[in-house]
């Protein structure tokens, strides 16, 4: 099964897969500021707030990412 979708993966147009890895960078960059909100010293309400949001939000965006790029790619052909 995984053989397949990387297969599937690999032969995507380049719309789609530059939807799929943009989002993905961007949910990266949002856990990586999720991480650094939480280990800062004076990390007060407000901020564990911020991060819980900047690190439950990518599931969402790649979730609708990957249905963009599944759509594409089947009216792409």
């Amino acid at each position: 099964m995984m053989k397949k979708a990387l297969r599937n993966m690999s032969t995507m147009c380049d719309e789609a897969w530059y939807i799929l890895m943009g989002t993905l960078k961007l949910s990266c960059a949002m856990l990586l500021c999720a991480y650094l909100l939480l280990i800062w010293p004076q990390c007060g309400y407000d901020e564990i707030m911020l991060a819980s949001a900047l690190a439950e939000t990518p599931q969402g965006l790649l979730l609708i990412a990957i249905l963009a790029s599944a759509l594409l790619e089947d009216r792409h052909g």
